[in-house]
């Protein structure tokens, strides 16, 4: 590979009057800028936009560190338009998955620290957020869904408990009396009785809450824990109808549970909407074409991105060097056939 050695030898000049010359002239004549410019056609020189980054600094890269990429996922989404606003920022996006994994989050961070990246965006996947700090040597990072009650690091939420309020009256609305709510239950209420707001807690205390304010019964019978996944969904299905717990609807804490739910009711001869709704949260794609279409919290996965790469970029760029901020994503409720009969 041609390097800038060659290519000063070749016009008869330092490497340092040819770096000069290649950024544009700066301190060079017009005489020694042809020479250089001459050199460098004649042996073909192209110059490497990497190593350049790296010597000022700065790669043009920002990471975005997801749990999973499977169809039905929150975060496939999210990659996708982060991806298109980050590249609008004038960055490049890479997309990493920990599967939830917090060796792989911390080598996430590790990497702005060792310059491979700009900053991160993502979910701490259960590492606390002062330990992604120290490993980040303060450096940008901006969290998704981390709850703290003080920010630690600059953080964007979802709708968590404004969505399922919403989701919850909506299914109250249509009717139902028999509400559940699949994805979390005891364990995550009394998380959020002692303080966390985080994704779970914060989506089971919300749909406890509408249901006492509407005067509806929601014993703890009625919240049922499950992974967030289309097979715990179906797992939860099963469970629910063999148990005989009497239902005319569910809540469900993410599409992708709603998703597993309804096959599973299916597979018990339960048929939404006929003899329940169902209602998801998160918005995915695939719930427009499944039968019956999903009706959804859907987050605004565009304000989501904007926020949290706007955060990140002021940060890197040096506009913003205050205190960590903390903002939450819009969200509209999509009604659909599983609510409608």
């Amino acid at each position: 590979m041609v390097t800038f050695k060659d290519v000063a030898k070749e016009a008869g000049v330092s490497p340092a009057t040819v770096s000069y010359a290649l950024r544009g002239g700066e301190h060079v004549s017009k005489h020694t800028m042809d020479k250089v410019v001459a050199a460098a056609q004649k042996l073909g020189y192209v110059a490497n936009p990497s190593a350049r980054s790296l010597r000022r600094g700065r790669t043009n890269v920002i990471d975005i560190v997801v749990h999973e990429l499977d169809v039905p996922y929150f975060y496939s989404r999210l990659s996708d338009v982060a991806s298109d606003v980050i590249r609008e920022a004038g960055y490049q996006a890479v997309v990493l998955k920990t599967g939830m994994d917090t060796d792989n989050v911390s080598a996430a961070v590790s990497s702005i620290s060792n310059q491979y990246c700009d900053g991160v965006i993502l979910n701490p996947s259960g590492l606390p957020a002062q330990e992604i700090k120290r490993l980040s040597v303060n450096r940008p990072v901006v969290l998704l869904d981390e709850a703290h009650a003080k920010p630690v690091l600059d953080t964007v939420m979802t709708p968590n408990e404004e969505g399922v309020t919403a989701a919850t009256r909506h299914m109250i609305e249509r009717g139902c009396r028999n509400l559940l709510f699949v994805g979390g239950g005891r364990a995550e209420l009394d998380s959020y009785a002692e303080g966390s707001r985080d994704t779970g807690p914060a989506r089971t205390h919300a749909f406890r809450q509408t249901l006492l304010d509407a005067g509806l019964p929601c014993d703890d019978a009625r919240l049922i824990p499950a992974g967030w996944w289309t097979d715990p969904g179906l797992d939860a299905a099963h469970h629910i109808v063999d148990s005989g717990i009497s239902f005319d609807g569910v809540v469900c804490a993410t599409d992708s549970i709603a998703l597993g739910l309804i096959r599973g009711f299916a597979d018990r001869g339960v048929h939404v909407p006929d003899d329940a709704l169902v209602i998801g949260f998160d918005g995915i794609s695939v719930g427009r074409w499944t039968v019956p279409s999903i009706s959804t919290v859907e987050v605004d996965m565009a304000d989501l991105a904007r926020k949290a790469v706007n955060m990140l970029v002021s940060r890197i760029e040096g506009t913003y060097d205050g205190e960590p901020r903390r903002q939450t994503a819009g969200f509209r409720l999509l009604e659909r056939e599983s609510t409608r009969r």
